[in-house]
């Protein structure tokens, strides 16, 4: 079995087009893929209400957004294609949770989406792809 992990962010353009190249893949009978979406943390200095506030606002951050009509959307996208294995969720730094969950899952690869950029831009990826893709040491496949 070939174990793709797919990050799901908010945006449905980056996810059909990872969808896309997901169903483009060969041997989808052989491939299962769990979708992963990761809250960020809020990350800024402590205020008057000092730092119990924010630890508070992450504790229940998942809570408090919820979960994005894109993560529903996939989970029920790859149910229909009969390859869908798992929905996971974390919070906190982004690249950092995908390549835990990566290594956990023993995925055999990442299927990220880009950012919509100019022709010249689509050389420079988005901050979380980028970092995925330098501090992983699985493949990486980019849509």
């Amino acid at each position: 079995m070939y174990r793709v992990l797919l990050p799901v962010d908010h945006d449905d353009d980056r996810l059909d087009d990872q969808l896309d190249a997901l169903f483009d893949l060969p041997g989808r009978e052989e491939i299962s893929v769990t979708v992963i979406h990761v809250h960020e943390e809020v990350d800024v200095p402590a205020d008057e209400a000092g730092e119990y506030v924010i630890d508070s606002l992450n504790r229940d951050i998942a809570e408090l957004q919820g979960i994005p009509e894109t993560v529903d959307r996939a989970v029920s996208e790859l149910e229909d294609a009969g390859i869908f294995e798992d929905l996971q969720t974390a919070v906190g730094d982004p690249v950092d949770e995908v390549i835990a969950a990566g290594e956990e899952l023993d995925a055999n690869a990442y299927l990220l989406g880009a950012k919509d950029r100019t022709p010249v831009g689509k050389a420079i990826f988005g901050s979380v792809t980028q970092g995925i893709i330098v501090q992983s040491d699985r493949p990486v496949i980019v849509a």
